[in-house]
């Protein structure tokens, strides 16, 4: 049976399950039988639906034992070499942002087009629904004395996961051998079991994709609180493929990495191209200490069918217990108090780089942005939306410190807009993301991103008046004012003088 026709089988399992159970009321209803003998009926005809769903779920294990079985023979063989590539996007450093003085570049200033190199209406990439596992009977269990459940902690929040019931040995060596004895030790765990309490706390906390990675991450270190990143890396592959999802084991360097396929091309994350069931697919390395790679070497094959490909867009937040902060900014000769959940700021700082539009499309958390509307929405409320906007912009402009990504953290790093209003600085893609969150959802007003590419990241509004003016850009016959967050003083309109006649890319949000 390939795995096709298993999952039909699995889905015809709860039709066949109703019709059962309408069999065994019609019997009852139809035969005039004394109590005993309707008591002995229905305990016949429970039996019989205990054993199919017995049948059932015996067949469902054996199929997943032999594809890890197969799986640990590809982990067993020797391991290819691939070279690593990179898209890399990241701008040219400005090391102090240029000071705008208004009034001598609004005399010098034309209603003058931006010249356009592209426009990129990125679909906004809906998180599937959350399937992991398909619908199955409860299994019939003997009754035994229970187990404690094991805490855990994912971002702040305290869960009880379902014990382990095997104790895993460590892994030998990151040689094929002491990895493909070690995926063969997890294929003895009760795998069903535990992917459906992944799917329990999943739904329980509304964890998309990316969350569901992390919650694999967090109940090894709950089972294994004394295991290796390397130990956590052959579990999370492991699990990744018990729940249908596209991913691999990667070694470079004596270390081992979790490979990714992606929904979304990822920037400035190093990737190679695999050829599995005739299938070519992009494997991204998830290297959260951005060690330097040019190789990577896994094992040739895949799993199963080979997953699904992971979706990384942000619609909807995990929900997380609240850490409560309050981040204090300094603006026009008066504080603004700004709180927020220091659970979700660590949660957002896992993410690898996606693209830009995700991070301004992605909702603010519930607590920062009743901080902001409590904040900001008074400053704003009755003014024309050319004073709301330059409110807004000059907001952005100077309540934060300026410091390139490399100051601040060595490497690149993109923030979402919760990031950048608790963060001690931020740079240009930093507060163009969060100035377009800021408009979209104090003004309700239409944005969209203005990338000067390797430069320079910026924003552009469009206004409902057309005698508005400045320098603008056309979307989709709409005319859209720039505006420039890092760009110290500049009201709507005004452009960096230096980046003029540098062609931009508008990323529609």
């Amino acid at each position: 049976m390939d795995k096709s026709e298993f999952n039909q089988s699995i889905k015809r399992l709860s039709c066949h399950a109703i019709c059962l159970l309408l069999l065994i009321f019609g019997s009852v209803a139809a035969f005039a039988q004394s109590p005993d003998d309707i008591t002995l009926f229905r305990q016949k005809q429970k039996a019989q639906l205990e054993q199919f769903k017995r049948s059932k779920q015996e067949e469902m294990k054996n199929y997943r034992d032999s594809i890890n079985k197969a799986y640990t023979k590809f982990l067993e063989q020797q391991w290819v070499t691939f070279q690593l590539f990179k898209e890399e996007r990241g701008f040219k450093p400005m090391p102090e942002p240029p000071i705008c003085d208004p009034v001598a570049q609004q005399l010098d200033a034309d209603d003058k087009p931006q010249q356009l190199i592209d426009i990129r209406p990125l679909p906004r990439n809906e998180p599937a629904p959350l399937d992991i596992v398909p619908e199955l009977p409860e299994p019939e269990v003997t009754p035994v004395t229970p187990q404690p459940r094991v805490p855990a902690t994912f971002f702040g929040t305290r869960l009880l996961l379902q014990p382990l019931t095997v104790q895993l040995r460590r892994l030998a060596s990151v040689s094929e051998q002491g990895i493909a004895d070690y995926w063969n030790q997890l294929s003895a765990m009760p795998v069903a079991e535990m992917v459906q309490e992944v799917a329990r706390v999943a739904q329980m906390l509304s964890l998309d994709d990316w969350g569901t990675y992390q919650l694999i991450n967090t109940m090894f270190d709950a089972y294994v609180p004394d295991g290796t990143d390397n130990e956590r890396v052959v579990f999370s592959a492991f699990m990744l493929n018990q729940l249908d999802y596209g991913a691999k084991i990667g070694r470079a360097d004596g270390s081992l990495f979790v490979l990714l396929a992606t929904h979304e091309e990822l920037s400035n994350t190093s990737y190679f191209m695999f050829n599995g069931n005739d299938k070519s697919k992009r494997f991204y390395v998830i290297n959260p200490q951005h060690k330097d790679l040019t190789t990577i070497q896994t094992c040739n094959g895949v799993y199963g069918i080979g997953g699904a490909p992971m979706r990384l867009s942000v619609s909807v937040l995990p929900v997380l217990t609240d850490d409560v902060c309050v981040r204090e900014l300094q603006f026009d000769g008066r504080t603004y108090e700004i709180d927020y959940n220091r659970n979700l700021i660590d949660y957002y700082a896992t993410f690898p780089y996606l693209e830009f539009s995700t991070y301004a499309n992605a909702p603010f958390d519930g607590t920062i942005w009743e901080s902001i509307r409590s904040e900001l929405a008074p400053q704003v409320a009755g003014k024309s939306q050319e004073d709301a906007v330059n409110f807004l912009l000059h907001f952005v402009q100077r309540a934060f410190s300026y410091k390139t990504d490399q100051e601040q953290y060595g490497y690149e790093k993109w923030n979402f807009a919760d990031e950048t209003l608790v963060s001690s600085y931020s740079d240009c893609e930093d507060r163009a993301v969060l100035f377009a969150q800021l408009v979209k959802g104090l003004l309700a007003m239409d944005v969209v991103l203005v990338h000067y590419p390797g430069v320079h990241l910026a924003a552009a509004v469009h206004f409902d008046n057309p005698q508005t003016t400045g320098t603008f850009v056309m979307v989709d016959g709409r005319r859209f004012l720039i505006c420039d967050p890092t760009y110290i003083n500049a009201n709507l309109g005004m452009a960096m003088p230096q980046l003029a006649g540098t062609g931009v890319e508008i990323i529609v949000l």
